[in-house]
């Protein structure tokens, strides 16, 4: 096996000693490989690529030359190279009275050359090896008047399979709802990250992520773009993972230009970003001999165009190219009996209208004219459906002073709105699928939209599955998230049937083997019926996207009115309010008469959440009645009132029933 002595004038990170450890890589078994480095400039820091080398060389035949560079001599004449390599040309590092030394006449070694330069004045030329090998064509151009053999030997592009583009995203902690956009090299102005960083500011819909080591002695050009960093731009260091952000990625943009005297030459990191099938933005610089002309995937930027190349890259990564916002629609499923709904709801249209997609509102109240007026389908129906949760019939609250247990079966606390809700679905997907909409994205009201390219994003999905699903385990079971779900309204006709009455809702949970009849444990259940078609994001994912992507105003309906027992106190009843909207402008008025008298009055101001109660002293022979009257703090109409008689037969059967408050 012949010897193969490489002399490397650095290891540092950079192109140079990753060709050189691709070689080692490709050669090892054919020859007994020894290694030279000159000088070891890394300072412990830029060490990726070397470490690298250092797993595919010998430790024994691994050297680092010293102050005294005359030791390359001594390790040549102990090794006995049969070919020395040398990764540069010596005019660029290596001392004039050394080099004479290796480039004897009478040498009984070959000697190779390869240089990664494209801007040496060849006439200045010392050194003359036996053989050249060039990374690029532009190299043989440069040195056509020395006579000497040479060729090309170009890094190889290795096609790599692209994953799962979301998994390679979440595996590194990126949103796969944002288009990312990938630069990689050593900080220097030739690779020209200055403007990387002004396409960053230019177009901050996308997150920017700049890989490379930012040497010291290039300090004076990386450090006020530290300094001036935009928001959504992310510098990585060096990193040896390149692969994955390569795999992650939706466009890797190289903005090196060069000078006439700092040239490119053949830039390992376009061969690695075609190697993993990313598009990729270059400029066409002349060394290249447009060598990636025939390269899929691979476009130009324009010279001294910084506006056409902000339309170049958008045009690159927007999927609003091939979406066609006449077949997409969201379905704004509201209930807006008060006047903090209707303006929370104003607002998630208004955000919607802003995609340029059309939007049908759904409810099972009369909307206003003011909305009606602002989407583009709005369908009322009258017939509000409720049932009975099967699955939820026990609360809880502990406030460490006191706490309450609370059946919700009593005072019909477990009044369900799913069929509501699963009718306003329905409805829509109905009128969609006449429209020729093809994708429906449903979307509660107080969600209102912050990104645009997240709906983008699940349009894609839509393109190759028939639903779009976040998963989330509850209490019943797995369940579909339904507040934030895509579809194709043909699918979802297909396969979720009209219904008219509770127990036809009801009956679902029977045909489709829920454990509830909640509508998003049903939802679940049939949707995994199809769950090849469905494309399901799991849960930590989903909140995480949701949180992104949409403020959430969280009207939750989730409100609880009962009497119940005060524990140790058989003389006493309780009222008990609990309301869990985070937002909310109502004033409720609970009322409490003994007979025909008033024992107690108390109106509560309701912005947020709230639990409260009032203990009642009661003779079990007299009868109490209880009224509750919920008003808009807007306009001071009526929303709703209840009403609760507590008499003898009420406090023997049913208050027990109820639940129970405890003083602690």
């Amino acid at each position: 096996m012949k010897k193969l002595l490489y002399i490397a004038p650095h290891l540092s990170t950079g192109g140079l000693p990753q060709y050189l450890c691709k070689k080692i890589e490709l050669l090892r078994n054919d020859f007994d490989i020894y290694l030279v480095e000159w000088a070891d400039v890394t300072g412990g820091v830029l060490v990726v690529t070397r470490n690298k080398i250092v797993q595919l060389v010998d430790p024994k035949k691994f050297f680092t030359l010293g102050d005294d560079k005359h030791e390359l001599i001594n390790i040549i004449n102990r090794v006995k190279p049969d070919i020395i390599h040398l990764e540069e040309i010596p005019e660029f590092f290596m001392d004039s009275e050394i080099a004479k030394q290796i480039y004897i006449q009478d040498r009984k070694y070959s000697i190779v050359e390869t240089s990664h330069d494209s801007s040496y004045d060849t006439t200045q030329k010392q050194f003359f090896p036996d053989k050249f090998m060039f990374v690029s064509n532009w190299q043989i151009q440069q040195y056509k008047d020395i006579d000497i053999p040479q060729v090309v030997v170009y890094y190889p592009i290795e096609y790599v399979e692209r994953p799962s583009r979301n998994e390679a995203l979440l595996n590194l902690g990126l949103d796969p709802s944002k288009k990312h956009i990938l630069h990689v090299g050593l900080y220097t102005s030739r690779k020209n990250q200055a403007e990387f960083f002004e396409y960053a500011k230019a177009l901050p819909e996308y997150q920017f992520h700049s890989l490379g080591n930012r040497a010291d002695n290039f300090k004076w050009y990386w450090e006020p773009l530290a300094k001036d960093t935009p928001p959504n731009l992310t510098w990585w260091n060096e990193r040896s993972d390149v692969d994955k952000f390569y795999q992650a990625m939706d466009l890797f943009l190289f903005t090196s230009k060069g000078t006439n005297n700092d040239k490119e030459t053949m830039p390992l990191v376009i061969r690695e970003a075609i190697s993993h099938q990313i598009p990729v933005l270059i400029y066409n610089l002349p060394v290249y001999l447009n060598y990636w002309d025939d390269f899929k995937g691979v476009s130009y930027l324009e010279f001294n165009n910084f506006e056409q190349n902000c339309q170049l890259i958008q045009s690159k990564l927007s999927d609003k190219f091939s979406i066609n916002l006449e077949e997409e629609a969201f379905v704004v499923s509201t209930y807006p009996n008060q006047h903090s709904i209707e303006e929370t709801t104003i607002e998630c249209i208004k955000s919607l209208k802003q995609t340029g997609r059309q939007v049908i509102l759904t409810t099972h109240y009369p909307a206003s004219k003011e909305l009606q007026d602002m989407v583009d389908y709005y369908i009322y129906d009258k017939n509000n459906i409720l049932t009975k949760h099967t699955f939820y019939g026990y609360t809880w609250f502990d406030y460490g002073s006191w706490k309450i247990d609370l059946m919700l079966t009593g005072e019909d606390n477990d009044i369900y709105h799913g069929p509501s809700v699963y009718t306003n679905y329905y409805n829509a997907a109905s009128l969609a699928k006449e429209l020729g909409i093809k994708k429906l994205y449903y979307l509660n009201y107080d969600y209102i939209l912050k990104d645009s390219s997240y709906i983008d994003y699940v349009s894609s999905i839509l393109d190759k599955k028939q639903s779009y699903v976040g998963v989330k385990q509850e209490k019943e079971g797995d369940t579909a998230i339904t507040y934030f779900l895509a579809t194709s309204p043909k699918f979802y006709l297909d396969n979720f049937p009209l219904i008219k009455t509770p127990s036809e809702y009801d009956q679902l949970m029977r045909d489709w083997g829920s454990e509830s009849n909640g509508l998003e444990n049903l939802t679940y259940h049939r949707l995994q019926q199809f769950k090849e078609k469905i494309h399901w994001e799991q849960e930590d994912t989903f909140l995480s996207l949701i949180k992104e992507n949409f403020t959430h105003k969280d009207f939750s309906r989730v409100e609880y009115f009962s009497v119940v027992e005060v524990k140790d106190y058989p003389e006493q009843f309780a009222i008990f309010l609990s309301i869990a909207n985070s937002t909310d402008n109502r004033n409720i008025n609970i009322s409490v008469f003994e007979d025909n008298s008033i024992l107690s009055e108390e109106t509560l101001e309701i912005t947020s959440k709230v639990s409260w109660f009032i203990q009642v002293f009661y003779d079990i022979e007299k009868t109490y009645t209880i009224k509750y009257k919920s008003y808009d703090r807007y306009n001071g109409n009526l929303i709703e009132e209840k009403q609760i008689i507590v008499d003898k037969e009420y406090a023997t059967n049913q208050l027990p029933l109820n639940g129970y408050l405890t003083l602690l």
